[in-house]
């Protein structure tokens, strides 16, 4: 008995698949295009302190992760000469030990501007073609998803063949370093009253529809696109139209 009634159950189920398809309808709204990219927490001013010819480190007068402000001493050679910060910053790497023997342009300390950053943000190439001076971003850190931080770019050039936008923050941060990566959404249009459907409702370029009682299967032409709708430009639906959903 019970396997009857389970699979009087599972016939029932597919009766209610087979004989209904969910339905919306088109609703008029704003909607805004973005493309996306990857982006890198990078610094304006970033000191690395280098000898001209071979030296070693008398004494550290800081430690890594230090604070330091501008002109304040970082080490001394051992031909009594005084390294000094060019900027306000933090000690981001003592990469030598006192009295080792270190060889031209070496890198033996490194101060960061932690006040002066920026996303560097790579980008494909379809959605470079697409990218201006000034649009507006948001951004997205994995550690705080929901704070939305916005932004804006400020240059974007080739590098290295990769398409880069540098984007400036609208705020200061707070515990943002350099090196940390963000999901970037750079907003390259926008429309209001626009005639929207859901993206899903799309099947191999066509939308089914029912108007007045009668079933119609037609092909779309979109206008704007984000993750979740598209703007409807062809055919002309009402909102008493109603969609199929695949």
């Amino acid at each position: 008995m019970r396997l009857v009634a389970i699979f009087a159950v599972l016939i029932s189920c597919l009766s209610l698949l087979q004989c209904g398809r969910p339905k919306v309808h088109p609703v008029r709204g704003e909607i805004v295009e973005a493309v996306y990219g990857l982006g890198t927490v990078e610094t304006e001013e970033l000191y690395l302190a280098r000898f001209a010819v071979s030296a070693s480190v008398s004494e550290f007068y800081v430690k890594e992760g230090q604070d330091v402000a501008k002109n304040e001493k970082l080490f001394r050679t051992d031909q009594d000469i005084i390294f000094r910060s060019p900027f306000s910053g933090r000690v981001t790497d003592i990469s030598v030990h006192v009295k080792e023997n270190v060889p031209p342009q070496a890198i033996v300390l490194t101060v960061t501007n932690l006040e002066k950053l920026y996303l560097s943000v790579a980008l494909e190439q379809q959605a470079a073609m697409r990218i201006r001076r000034g649009m507006n971003t948001e951004i997205s850190f994995e550690f705080f998803r929901n704070n939305k931080l916005k932004g804006m770019i400020e240059s974007f050039y080739p590098k290295n063949n990769e398409f880069v936008a540098k984007v400036r923050f609208e705020n200061p941060l707070t515990n943002v370093l350099p090196g940390m990566t963000a999901d970037v959404a750079i907003e390259v249009d926008r429309k209001q009253n626009a005639i929207l459907i859901p993206t899903k409702a799309i099947s191999n370029g066509h939308i089914t529809f029912e108007r007045a009682g009668k079933k119609q299967r037609l092909p779309v032409k979109l206008g704007l696109i984000d993750l979740e709708r598209a703007e409807l430009l062809d055919p002309q639906l009402s909102p008493d139209d109603e969609i199929l959903m695949p």
